[in-house]
């Protein structure tokens, strides 16, 4: 799990350094603040962490660690890892580097060939990162389309993509992640299957053949659907590092509580780090933290500095992370609907 997050001249910022919780993390802010930049870095550096220690390389000459942490940063961006530089004409370079919980720290300079690595005692590490849009009603085909074509779409819907192939645990593994994938079949009233590079709803009670194809799904539902079958085929599991990017999308208010219970519930057992425009979610997910005790939680916010750049503040709930832009427009929003209403009373 990552436990700090240090960055400097990379996209828009300067010097930033963020410090998670081993549970639920909350970034927030308006467009442009840099959340899914955030959210993509740690990803990055944490996927890489794990490639290189699943092949062995970690002990591997630098030079090869640098090189696919390039590969990496131009594929999860879109472009070359040379423009994500703060001050791209002036000053190419720029530095990332990650700290996690067992002590491994991993430094990366762009435009070095050499990275620093310091090893840590964990014995494996597993990341995820979830974007935006749902894939499951794509599925079939997207995975070999985003290999062989040029597509609008970032390496993350690749490795989620990727993620999304492994079949299901069965008998007790299964079993043993119930917890965790059972509050979601619930708010879905169905189990989420995949069969010939499709996916489908089952209904839990009912008909089994009234299933329905995930095109004819709401978005909404594809989503938990597809955070759930995550968590059966182990993609998603104990020690886990999610990166999920606005959650909240394309789904009602009464689905984002459900959401939120799912989220608290899921950060007791892996790293949870959302970016998040929602402010009913941000408030759903500080009286969660409140009334269930959860201990292990951390916000950000993201804002606009005098610099032109983004400075951030951080803290334990979130009257410690400035003023929320969320908060603010909807506090003149209902100002100007009191006006529109009652103003002529």
């Amino acid at each position: 799990m990552i436990t700090t997050l240090e960055l400097s001249n990379v996209t828009v910022f300067n010097n930033a350094r963020l410090d998670f919780s081993p549970g639920l993390n909350v970034l927030i802010g308006e467009n442009g603040t840099g959340k899914s930049h955030v959210l993509k870095l740690g990803y990055i550096l944490l996927q890489a962490l794990a490639v290189f220690k699943k092949a062995g390389a970690l002990n591997e000459p630098s030079l090869l660690r640098t090189v696919a942490t390039h590969e990496r940063l131009t594929s999860i961006f879109g472009c070359s890892s040379a423009l994500l530089s703060r001050n791209y004409h002036a000053e190419k370079t720029f530095t990332l580097a990650v700290t996690l919980s067992d002590g491994c720290r991993y430094f990366f300079e762009h435009g070095k060939t050499n990275s620093v690595y310091q090893p840590g005692s964990a014995t494996t590490l597993s990341t995820l990162f979830i974007p935006p849009k749902e894939i499951l009603s794509v599925y079939k085909g997207f995975r070999s389309t985003l290999k062989t074509r040029e597509l609008a779409f970032d390496g993350t819907y690749l490795d989620l993509a990727e993620a999304l192939d492994l079949p299901p645990f069965r008998d007790e593994t299964l079993e043993a992640v119930r917890p965790l994938y059972e509050p979601l079949e619930q708010i879905l009233h169905a189990r989420i299957e995949q069969e010939n590079g499709e996916f489908f709803f089952t209904p839990q009670e009912g008909d089994a053949d009234a299933r329905i194809h995930a095109q004819l799904a709401a978005e909404g539902h594809r989503k938990l659907g597809m955070l759930s079958y995550l968590i059966k085929n182990g993609s998603l599991r104990e020690g886990t590092s999610l990166f999920w990017d606005e959650p909240e999308a394309n789904l009602n208010p009464r689905l984002l509580v459900k959401l939120a219970r799912v989220l608290v519930e899921l950060s007791r057992h892996m790293q949870i780090i959302i970016a998040t425009h929602s402010l009913f979610l941000l408030r759903e997910l500080e009286i969660l933290q409140e009334t269930q005790n959860l201990r292990h939680a951390r916000y950000f916010g993201l804002h606009f500095a005098a610099d032109g750049g983004v400075e951030i503040q951080q803290g334990n709930s979130s009257s410690d992370i400035g003023d929320i832009a969320a908060l603010e427009a909807s506090l003149d929003q209902s100002d100007r609907y009191m006006n529109l209403s009652y103003g002529d009373a």
